[in-house]
């Protein structure tokens, strides 16, 4: 340990002694649980780990930086006597206003980290640099679950999850009516679920949602509960985060770009908003991103990498059945590299690598069958979305509204809340001419094949949960795109300086919009029902008209109803991308060599 380092623990160990004596303070108590929570349990947590991660960018910067990296982390501690002054006032309501300082100081720190690794990220090791970018990031993520858990109950499906976690702890298995008629569930949700998502078999009652999440989930929930749950995801997100930034270099992705590209979609919705969300679509887009980068090396992909492509796509249904479209895309680069292997084939290492690319897939699937068999008595894998086919309406066989609405919806869309995502039209076409590879192709089939379902879904707004939610399984290929367009703003000839500082706004509206959902987590619930009974724009844009004028729904489209001038409006949205894509790949792009 250097000199300077010595001093920046010690510097930390003071402040962090004398945090704990001002928190501790009986007054501090007196605002109510929440915001005295904040103070004693959050914002102690929240030093620790961002001290954390400073020193382990620290390490990775030049000597003549170091110091001055390390001295400007203590700045973060101006926060403690801020929140100490505000929780010492009559303001309401205090644990909004007290959340709101708390996050913002932790987004200026995460500000600060992504700084020190912005000054070294090209002279890192890519792995290296992959994992100090989670490390980073996790602050954050860590950071927002406690204020989540605290302020926000489970909603939607999330409770039906975790009830099958419970199940399994108690012993009864997969069997959920002993969980539910003790309402054991009362320790994450306020009140009695309105309704049981199980299937009556006989005496039985069995679950209709996919089983991989609270398969992964019962460890964590035995250690610590839901909040156990959450930081698993967290830990998920942070993997992702990795394997982002690698799937952006093995892509050719310049250093920066693929730093400023990942971390502004980790940062911004959905990514940041389902790090505190019990859904299984997090761990959907990291076992997509893990095959897609399994096969980088195409028809010279190993029988182990292949073997180990097949588990995470064969992985994918025990997730969610949705993601089936995601493994059939995927599925379809595994079978190419397998069968047209680059050295010459024989019988013999053809079937090694038919093996090795189906077995392990062919094997998940074949216990999710008999799992589903010994509950329901069908030997189909996700039985029991079969079972209720009758009872629910999937497809609306519309897909040109719910392609328009996941993307341009005013209330359920991506763009009207995270418009960075336009820069990812920008590198599309640059992108497929000098990266084609069988990675590539896996995440592009995969996210196709995901994309023209979820679109054709007659709840294709999956409304109870946070927006955006059926996108986030296939968001990897949006992300190294969005990195790729990151790239390609730095080769626009006269334009760079426009593009640049559009970029810029883009970027900090979606900033934005994430700090107000980690704020305000409950208007992030809308459903379809009142949108359309009522004709509103949602409880984002209805904040959003008391601060921004003027008001930003007037420019988004509501593809929930749907009427002519929606679609009009949903089609010129569509256009623009267009014309962003089109511009990414004109002469106006300068050709710059690969890195």
């Amino acid at each position: 340990m250097t000199r300077g380092e010595l001093r920046f623990a010690l510097l930390n160990l003071g402040a962090l002694a004398l945090t704990l004596v001002a928190v501790f303070q009986p007054w501090v108590g007196a605002g109510g649980e929440v915001p005295a929570s904040i103070a004693r349990k959050y914002l102690p947590f929240a030093l620790v780990i961002a001290a954390i991660g400073t020193a382990l960018v620290a390490r990775a910067l030049a000597a003549e930086r170091r110091d001055a990296f390390l001295a400007r982390h203590h700045a973060l501690y101006a926060v403690v006597p801020l929140l100490l002054f505000v929780q010492s006032r009559d303001l309401e309501p205090r644990p909004a206003i007290l959340g709101a300082i708390y996050l913002a100081a932790l987004g200026a720190w995460t500000v600060h980290a992504l700084e020190g690794l912005w000054h070294v990220v090209a002279n890192l090791e890519d792995r290296r640099v992959a994992w100090l970018l989670a490390a980073v990031l996790l602050v954050p993520f860590l950071a927002l679950l406690p204020y989540h858990r605290a302020v926000m109950p489970t909603a939607s499906d999330e409770p039906h999850y975790l009830v099958i976690v419970q199940s399994l702890l108690a012993g009864h298995g997969l069997d959920l009516r002993a969980a539910y008629d003790s309402q054991i569930y009362r320790a994450y949700y306020p009140d009695v679920l309105p309704d049981r998502h199980i299937i009556d078999v006989g005496a039985s009652q069995f679950p209709i949602r996919d089983l991989g999440l609270p398969l992964l989930a019962t460890l964590p929930f035995a250690i610590a509960g839901r909040t156990g749950v959450l930081v698993l995801l967290c830990f998920v997100g942070a993997a992702l985060v990795a394997q982002l930034y690698l799937a952006c270099r093995d892509l050719r992705v310049a250093h920066r770009a693929a730093l400023l590209g990942v971390a502004g979609a980790a940062l911004a919705h959905p990514l940041l908003t389902y790090t505190t969300q019990i859904y299984p679509e997090l761990p959907v887009a990291l076992a997509f991103l893990v095959a897609a980068r399994l096969l980088r090396a195409g028809r010279a992909t190993s029988l182990g990498r292949l073997a180990l492509a097949s588990a995470c796509v064969g992985a994918l249904p025990w997730l969610s059945t949705r993601a089936w479209l995601i493994a059939v895309g995927v599925g379809l680069v595994v079978a190419y590299c397998a069968l047209r292997p680059a050295r010459p084939a024989t019988p013999s290492l053809l079937a090694r690598r038919a093996v090795a690319g189906a077995g392990p897939f062919v094997a998940l699937v074949l216990l999710l069958s008999f799992v589903d068999w010994r509950m329901f008595g069908v030997f189909v894998p996700n039985a029991g979305y079969y079972l209720i086919r009758d009872q629910q309406q999937v497809l609306a066989f519309t897909p040109q509204i719910g392609a328009l609405g996941l993307l341009f919806d005013r209330v359920f869309g991506l763009i009207p809340r995270t418009p960075l995502y336009l820069v990812a039209a920008l590198g599309l076409v640059p992108l497929l001419r000098r990266a084609r590879g069988a990675e590539l192709a896996a995440l592009g089939l995969g996210w196709l094949a995901y994309f023209a379902y979820v679109s054709d879904i007659a709840y294709w707004w999956a409304d109870g949960s946070p927006p955006s939610r059926y996108l986030l399984g296939g968001l990897p290929f949006l992300v190294v795109l969005l990195a790729a367009g990151v790239e390609r703003i730095g080769g626009l000839g006269p334009a760079r300086p426009v593009a640049e500082g559009v970029a810029w706004v883009l970027a900090a509206y979606s900033l934005f919009v994430a700090y107000v959902y980690a704020v305000l987590p409950n208007i992030r619930y809308d459903l379809a029902l009142d949108i359309r009974s009522s004709g509103s724009e949602g409880a984002l844009f209805a904040f959003l008209a008391r601060v921004v004028r003027p008001d930003p729904a007037i420019l988004f489209p509501s593809l929930v109803h749907a009427r002519a001038s929606d679609l009009v409006l949903g089609l010129v949205w569509l256009a623009l991308t267009a014309a962003v894509a089109v511009l990414g790949a004109t002469g106006l792009i300068r050709r710059r060599p690969a890195v």
